[in-house]
């Protein structure tokens, strides 16, 4: 595996953040020669790290797209051949990878008692980078292509405690969210704007998301999930690694700049 690199000096950290689950991943054009029964072969690339499987339904495409209504565009599953969508899964559950004919993931999250840690971007990007190596690497050996990267995606799920019965607001958290007056039992609000270079074209969307949930433990949180998606510079992996690269630090600035100073103590910030 590559060597990990450090993180970036100018960005907002924490020693103790709420993250719950980090997703990685790439949309790409189905690769020719592949069918169902290669998946086996797929998890073979993985299975020494990833051991336990499971089958989901697949995800359909999905694009952002400039020029019409601020949506995402998600294009349905013609006629033909379903492709199931595959988890490779850690023995702890800690990790998973996602996998279909035009879709690659990888997936971290708490599970059990919720102590583990969080390894950071830097380690999931490289770990994610070596896997698409090894995949791009496969579909090759199936006929001469490169992998035709359509779309990046990096999502940031956060839970965070929220008790009426302490007493709190959803402002003590979140700076963009103030009921004025007594809080609501349950609430759901989202935005989404436009990711842009200074002066530059759109290269993707920014989506917020957050709503009260409770966890199977019986507690009541805030999840707010952020994600960053949109398409590479040139359909290249290097041009996905740098998106994802690019999504991660504005998630991660815009995350900061939603949350309140308060929060930022619970969370312990650093910088």
């Amino acid at each position: 595996m590559a060597h990990i690199p450090k993180r970036p000096a100018d960005l907002p950290d924490f020693e103790a953040p709420p993250i719950n689950e980090v997703v990685l991943g790439v949309q790409f054009s189905p690769p020719k020669g592949y069918r169902q029964i290669n998946a086996g072969e797929v998890w073979g690339l993985f299975r020494s790290g990833f051991p336990k499987v499971e089958e989901h339904e697949p995800i359909a495409p999905m694009f952002e797209t400039f020029g019409l209504p601020a949506r995402l565009v998600k294009f349905e599953v013609m006629p033909g051949p379903v492709h199931d969508r595959f988890w490779f899964v850690r023995p702890d559950g800690t990790e998973l990878i996602q996998f279909q004919q035009d879709r690659l993931l990888h997936n971290w999250r708490k599970v059990g008692n919720e102590e583990n840690e969080y390894p950071r971007f830097e380690a999931m990007m490289t770990q994610f980078r070596d896997e698409l190596e090894k995949l791009g690497e496969y579909f090759g050996k199936l006929s001469p292509q490169s992998l035709f990267i359509s779309q990046c995606e990096i999502t940031y799920v956060n839970h965070i405690p929220f008790e009426l019965a302490d007493r709190q607001k959803v402002s003590d958290w979140l700076h963009f969210v103030d009921f004025g007056g007594p809080e609501p039992e349950d609430f759901s609000i989202g935005f989404r704007e436009i990711i842009r270079d200074a002066d530059g074209p759109p290269w993707g969307r920014l989506t917020c998301e957050c709503q009260i949930a409770i966890t199977q433990k019986g507690k009541r949180i805030i999840v707010m999930s952020l994600t960053a998606r949109g398409a590479p510079t040139d359909n290249s992996k290097e041009s996905a690694f740098e998106f994802l690269a690019k999504g991660r630090s504005l998630i991660v600035s815009r995350f900061a700049d939603l949350t309140t100073k308060a929060a930022h103590v619970k969370w312990r910030r650093t910088r």
